[in-house]
């Protein structure tokens, strides 16, 4: 965006043309990716103990859908684009009960990510259920019984090999700490427009070196 910048100001008809021309590109809009959230259900249901009465906790799920967003600034917690719950056929919803099993979660995702991003409800949890589809994940993450410590980077570098496609910073994982533990509570997926796999521009892991996968219970 600064190419030629330097040239500016060597005559005024010349700075008046670059800057025209500077302020014309930074007017263009930014392309931003899309990130999706998978929740690991086993932990966040210890970690949020509000949340224990839902499916995702009382049923033994794995990995639950947390939702997808524009990957650019964080939003606030308090911000939405939509106080109405999103209109889905009967069909729509039950395949959304197997990546998104609370329908309360559903509707929050909708109205904090869904509406903000210029797309129907339909076209919001259908590039849901299409980017899950597409990602795959180890089956160390289904384990039941009892809690299992497991390396960052090996973990990583497992998700990499199931997705040859995936670039290096296409993923990256979020912990919570409870107690003596350090939990693996998210993983976090990039995608471009078309859907495909694209490395994350706003990457934001924190998990330390071990990690402490829940088991199902």
């Amino acid at each position: 965006m600064r190419l030629g910048q330097h040239f500016c100001g060597v005559v005024a008809v010349v700075f008046a043309f670059c800057a025209q021309n500077t302020l014309a590109e930074e007017m263009k809009p930014i392309q931003h990716h899309y990130l999706l959230s998978i929740n690991l259900a086993p932990a966040a249901c210890v970690l949020h103990p509000e949340w224990r009465e839902l499916r995702q906790c009382q049923e033994g799920y794995a990995l639950i859908v947390h939702g997808l967003w524009t990957e650019k600034s964080p939003m606030q917690k308090s911000d939405v684009c939509s106080e109405t719950p999103p209109e889905l056929s009967p069909i729509q919803q039950r395949v959304l009960e197997k990546l998104m099993p609370d329908e309360d979660m559903r509707n929050s995702a909708w109205q904090k990510y869904g509406a903000c991003m210029g797309l129907s409800a339909q076209e919001y949890f259908r590039a849901i259920t299409s980017y899950t589809n597409k990602l795959k994940l180890p089956e160390v993450f289904k384990g039941e019984g009892r809690d299992k410590e497991v390396g960052r980077d090996e973990l990583l570098s497992e998700i990499q090999k199931l997705n040859v496609d995936l670039p290096e910073k296409g993923v990256y994982l979020r912990c919570q700490s409870n107690q003596d533990k350090t939990f693996l509570t998210e993983i976090r997926v990039c995608y471009d427009k078309m859907g495909q796999f694209a490395a994350c521009k706003n990457i934001k892991p924190n998990c330390p070196d071990s990690i402490t996968l829940r088991a199902i219970k």
